[in-house]
């Protein structure tokens, strides 16, 4: 490792045990591999994407993303090709990034740092980290303080608001859903209630039978580059359902809202105002209307 990578090492290990501050300066500015596309999204938000030397594949946006020399995807890395581009400290997501991959890296001796989301309110405190990691901490402050404001405008504005049941079809075949907490955070945010929010798995695998019986008012189909075809089932055979019923199937683009950087919150502006149509479509409709369509159901 470079001299460099050892104060590095050094700084990031005092910094995230106690909560110091470090910053680099511009001539140091380390040299990043990340193994994330939320967490390249959001190095470039704070303006470092000339820090990043070597990524995985969908690290799309923005698009000088695409500029960045791949090393490989999510689940397989080129470690030779990481070895010979001496990166400083590699950004990783314990999320996603397998405990294998994350144990050979440590092996090689490389500082690893996490950029794993599981609540809203760690984005801007990610970004604040990669700001002291990378030396442009007061961009990562703006962002941050701009991502609070956002969020928390978005929660006054919806979450408030009469509930509206959700079903979030993230894979047709199998049929999976979400539970996943972040995920939840966002629902409820806008004033819905995931029809599925309390199973065991995050993203659990669901029979038709039980999204039909559970009567959703919206049924939310993400679309992003890698998932298997969303129209393979036909939600319009089951005109008993309020969302069918209603025309509330509903696409959003899923990167918006799958990966845990700033975007997010556009994703959920997004969602918030699909289930506020619905919410409002609802209301204007007689109890006569509605109790109809709970009958034809149970």
């Amino acid at each position: 490792m470079s001299k460099l990578s050892s104060l590095l090492a050094f700084y990031l290990l005092v910094c995230l045990t106690l909560g110091c501050s470090f910053s680099a300066s511009a001539e140091d500015q380390p040299r990043l591999v990340v193994l994330s596309p939320h967490a390249v999204e959001m190095i470039f938000e704070i303006g470092a994407g000339d820090t990043i030397i070597g990524t995985v594949e969908y690290a799309d946006y923005p698009n000088e993303a695409n500029q960045i020399y791949r090393i490989g995807r999510y689940d397989f890395i080129d470690y030779e090709a990481v070895m010979l581009l001496q990166p400083d400290a590699i950004i990783v997501n314990s999320s996603t990034t397998s405990a294998l991959m994350l144990a050979r890296l440590k092996e090689l001796g490389f500082t690893l740092i996490d950029s794993s989301v599981s609540e809203l309110k760690q984005i801007p405190q990610r970004l604040l980290e990669l700001g002291e990691l990378t030396g442009h901490r007061a961009q990562a402050k703006a962002s941050a303080e701009k991502f609070n404001h956002t969020l928390k405008k978005l929660k006054q504005t919806y979450q408030d608001q009469a509930h509206i049941d959700l079903f979030y079809q993230v894979w047709p075949m199998p049929l999976t859903t979400t539970a996943s907490s972040w995920m939840n955070e966002i629902f409820v945010g806008c004033g819905a209630n995931n029809v599925f929010a309390n199973s065991v798995s995050e993203y659990p695998q669901v029979s038709l039978e039980q999204v039909l019986s559970l009567t959703p008012e919206v049924i939310i189909k993400p679309v992003y580059h890698g998932n298997s075809n969303q129209e393979s089932i036909n939600w319009a055979e089951w005109p008993e359902v309020p969302a069918v019923a209603n025309k509330q199937i509903i696409t959003i683009e899923g990167d918006l809202v799958h990966r845990t950087g700033p975007r997010v919150l556009k994703g959920m502006q997004q969602v918030c105002e699909k289930v506020a149509l619905a919410r409002a479509q609802k209301q204007s409709q007689k109890p006569s209307e509605l109790n109809h369509l709970k009958a034809a159901v149970q």
